[in-house]
């Protein structure tokens, strides 16, 4: 499954933006990383964030999707997040895209 641009833009930013600007982005808070999230609307607009979270919900129903095999190759971060990290980001974020509305 190929990502879209706005996959790849979002974790170039992601992985730049983490423990510089935001070092509390891996608590538990449930709205530890919606200052991400807002940047990276802020950066690319509403079209990238619902072109990612339509492509997140395609991936999170894809029960045969490697989504660490996927991280590492399409990823355009460099830091290793084990498969229930990118779920949990994934799933985040598509909350995050829900309160918009």
């Amino acid at each position: 499954m190929k990502p879209p641009q706005a996959f790849h833009d979002f974790t170039l930013q992601f992985h730049q933006d983490l423990d510089v600007v935001y070092p509390d982005w891996g608590s538990d808070s449930p709205t530890a990383r919606h200052d991400i999230y807002e940047s990276f609307r802020g950066r690319y607009g509403d079209q990238a964030v619902h072109e990612l979270n339509a492509f997140f919900d395609r991936l999170l129903s894809d029960e045969h999707v490697d989504l660490e095999d996927l991280w590492f190759k399409e990823s355009k971060a460099d830091w290793v997040i084990s498969s229930e990290g990118i779920r949990r980001l994934f799933k985040d974020f598509q909350v995050w895209v829900s309160s918009l509305r």
